[in-house]
């Protein structure tokens, strides 16, 4: 299937679908990506997983980032900001991702976070759009998304088709490591 879209009924998405709950004190953090990926979750059910249960490199990659907080994605709440699957139509990601807020906003108040990280620039331009705000790729800032205080912290997708992004979030997570680890 090429594309999937679930932003022309958001009243009837279910709320456990596309997000990932935290356990200890990975509940406190939520990881925002910015859509369904062709393989990953949408196929398999868990972030970054395989359907034979294998960790994608971008997983890996997001891990390593999480690991000096003592934590992984596989312990944090993760969900999607866009729900839709575009496929390679990524001009879809705007107004899917329009359409989708009221699920995110949901889903975000479903659960207690204290930190939450948007991965990639295209998640971040979104988010800035729909929430009238200018956050920054590494600058950890204090959100007000209804009624609610989010500390948020945008980085660089840790794809692994772009090596310089990683190294631009190792720098990120050491620069800030003292505040987050005070937020989980």
């Amino acid at each position: 299937m090429d594309q999937e879209h679930y932003c022309g009924n958001v009243s009837k998405f279910p709320l456990d679908k596309f997000i990932q709950l935290g356990t200890g004190k990975g509940s406190k953090v939520l990881i925002v990506g910015e859509a369904p990926a062709p393989n990953g979750w949408r196929k398999s059910g868990r972030a970054f997983y395989t359907t034979d249960g294998k960790l994608l490199p971008t997983g890996k990659n997001l891990n390593r980032l999480l690991a000096g907080l003592g934590l992984s994605m596989e312990v944090c709440a993760f969900t999607e900001l866009v729900k839709c699957f575009v496929g390679r139509d990524r001009k879809l990601l705007n107004s899917c991702g329009e359409k989708c807020w009221p699920i995110f906003l949901r889903q975000l108040k479903s659960g207690e976070y204290n930190l939450v990280i948007l991965l990639g620039v295209k998640t971040l331009e979104i988010f800035n759009k729909l929430l009238g705000s200018d956050l920054k790729v590494g600058q950890l800032s204090k959100v007000e998304i209804e009624g609610r205080s989010f500390n948020t912290l945008p980085i660089y997708h840790p794809s692994p088709i772009a090596p310089f992004n990683h190294r631009k979030n190792q720098k990120i997570f050491e620069n800030l490591e003292n505040e987050l680890r005070q937020l989980i």
